[in-house]
């Protein structure tokens, strides 16, 4: 057991990134005139605080299996480290927007380019974590 809680960190990044493009693919679609519009944007406004949760939560346990399992590596100088935090940075604007979309034009406008430029963050950032693996 011991030897599988390494593997919490990817797994639960993974696991974030993939949520993360489902429930901006779910905003996406509720941005267009169809008529399963409005379930898209509820489902995304439903599931999008999980995403947020799991990306804090993620990025704690990479700060967590750092301190546990790689000692050797000084935590805050990776390039790993600042776009993880820059992303937590994004998902943080991201929710904030999310507040004020159904009444302002900009931040309906704002809020899915902030969202966007979080999920290509989060794929460079699982190329930046495989070279951290052993």
């Amino acid at each position: 057991m011991a030897d599988l809680l390494p593997a919490v960190h990817p797994l639960a990044a993974l696991a974030s990134v993939a949520l993360a493009g489902y429930v901006a693919a779910l905003g996406l679609s509720s941005r267009r005139a169809r008529p399963g519009a409005a379930r898209a944007r509820a489902r995304h406004a439903a599931l999008a605080p999980w995403v947020y949760a799991l990306v804090i939560a993620t990025w704690v346990g990479g700060l967590a299996s750092v301190w546990a399992f790689r000692p050797e590596l000084e935590i805050t100088e990776s390039g790993h480290f600042t776009v993880g935090s820059v992303i937590v940075a994004l998902f943080s604007a991201a929710a904030a927007l999310s507040r004020r979309v159904p009444t302002d034009a900009r931040a309906r406008t704002v809020h899915p380019i902030v969202g966007a430029t979080a999920l290509v963050l989060c794929g460079f950032q699982v190329f930046l974590g495989l070279q951290l693996l052993r």
